[in-house]
């Protein structure tokens, strides 16, 4: 018995060192960790920059932005980028968050919805 409770503390100790991954998407869109294809190249969204957008509730007098930090990967190859809301970056642009900000409500990460298009 006690031999056998040894031979699954290797197997407990590796699932606990396991990672969770969302799956890949084809569609342009993403959350924060996932992967998606823009054209013929990939997206991940690593984090959430900045959102100083105005809250859909407010009056502002700047629109403010969307900032967030993406691997991008193009033939083989991988870089980091900052991709802005509406600002075209090497043939790719970030052209919609969800949801709207309100006022008074502080967004998670893992709340967010990236909308990606190939830049015109």
């Amino acid at each position: 018995m006690t031999k056998a409770f040894l031979a699954l503390i290797p197997a407990v100790a590796l699932a606990a060192c396991a990672t969770t991954t969302k799956p890949e998407r084809t569609d342009g869109h993403a959350m924060v960790g996932q992967t998606t294809l823009v054209g013929a190249d990939k997206v991940r969204v690593d984090s959430l920059i900045e959102d100083s957008r105005c809250p859909i509730n407010a009056r502002c007098v700047w629109a403010g932005r969307v900032i967030v930090e993406a691997t991008l990967q193009r033939g083989g190859m991988f870089e980091t980028r900052r991709f802005t809301l509406g600002e075209p970056s090497e043939g790719i642009m970030l052209d919609r968050v969800e949801p709207g900000r309100l006022a008074g409500k502080k967004l998670k990460p893992s709340d967010y919805l990236f909308h990606f298009s190939v830049a015109q």
